[in-house]
């Protein structure tokens, strides 16, 4: 959603006025869930995807019609070949989804996308609520942001009653009715923060990779030179302790949190590993060759650990792809972290 939110921003920005499209609901083999979005303009141009292909190409063209009328609309797709609302696919789901027309005049347009930016970028969770039902009258914008602290950005599209409603009935995630709409609730903010110890060849690639795969990116490092806004221009946050584990005392992690350990040497490696493990942080991941791997482990378990507190570091980090440069390992630590977080999920 930060992609959506920070391209729909320069639109808006640049004076130009869009549509965005939202997957409601999803039923049997859908290309994306329920909250996938894509922003689509006059031309056809897009960004995001809410799966591609034939299902998509459906949405840009009803997209345009709306920009065109300057409404909304709710449309339902049926990824077959025959009958109501067959659009040519062999998948066999079907997908609902709202499309917003975005006016470029509207002033809360630009604030309102301010916020969904703020909130995609975040570790905190707000909530993409939407208002819309096939069939029933809808305003140019069908959305709001709720935060985490109950305060509402872009509400101004409901009234004060179906406002009060949706701060009582959303509950993070989930679908409901108000007044005959039906409401749909969407967690927005990052998926996961990946703490990236160690900002050398791995560490300045594994950076750039995971923030476009929706993870919020914290690289940490003792050096400055290293840790630098110049080599991570992307970074949603750099930090340079005076000690590698320091962070440790003022950050908080947990279950969202992905701690990747790819320090400078083995002596950073355990620092940060023995802290790491005194956390609820949801992945932990080192690199490093068998014998450093058995080395660390045998000091942590003189520590006090356990077999079971160390069967929790993900080591060799990474997926098994034969990775070799440091492009090639930033790759399969990613994925792994994605396959973490899809498992996550599913749970």
């Amino acid at each position: 959603m930060r992609k959506i939110a920070e391209e729909a921003l320069s639109l808006l920005r640049g004076g130009q006025s869009f549509a965005m499209a939202v997957v409601l609901e999803s039923s049997g083999s859908t290309p994306r869930d329920p909250g996938a979005a894509m922003l689509i303009c006059p031309d056809g141009a897009i960004t995001g995807t809410i799966g591609g292909g034939v299902l998509e190409a459906h949405v840009i063209k009803d997209a345009k019609k709306a920009i065109a009328e300057k409404r909304a609309m709710v449309c339902e797709y049926a990824l077959e070949t025959s009958g109501d609302a067959a659009i040519g696919a062999i998948c066999g789901g079907r997908a609902k989804t709202l499309i917003d027309y975005i006016d470029a005049a509207d002033p809360s347009s630009l604030s309102y996308f301010e916020a969904l930016f703020n909130a995609a970028s975040g570790p905190d969770v707000s909530v993409l609520a939407v208002l819309a039902s096939a069939g029933a009258p809808l305003s140019a914008r069908n959305q709001c942001l709720i935060r985490p602290d109950g305060t509402v950005a872009g509400g101004e599209v409901f009234d004060e009653e179906t406002l009060a409603m949706l701060l009582k009935d959303h509950k993070g995630a989930g679908t409901g009715k108000i007044r005959e709409k039906d409401v749909y609730f969407f967690p927005v903010g990052t998926a996961g923060t990946v703490y990236i110890f160690g900002a050398g060849h791995v560490g300045q690639k594994l950076a750039k990779i995971v923030r476009t795969v929706a993870f919020r990116t914290v690289v940490i490092d003792d050096r400055a030179e290293f840790a630098s806004r110049a080599r991570f221009p992307d970074a949603d946050e750099i930090i340079v302790p005076v000690k590698m584990d320091a962070p440790f005392d003022t950050l908080s992690f947990g279950p969202d949190s992905y701690i990747v350990i790819v320090t400078r040497g083995h002596a950073h490696d355990e620092v940060v590993l023995t802290r790491a493990l005194r956390t609820d942080a949801g992945y932990i991941g080192m690199i490093g060759s068998k014998k450093k791997r058995e080395r660390l482990y045998e000091n942590l378990l003189q520590k006090g650990f356990t077999q079971e507190d160390i069967a929790r570091v993900h080591s060799p980090i990474g997926l098994d792809i034969g990775a070799e440069t440091p492009e090639e390992i930033a790759v399969s630590i990613t994925a792994e972290l994605i396959a973490v977080r899809a498992a996550k999920k599913k749970a």
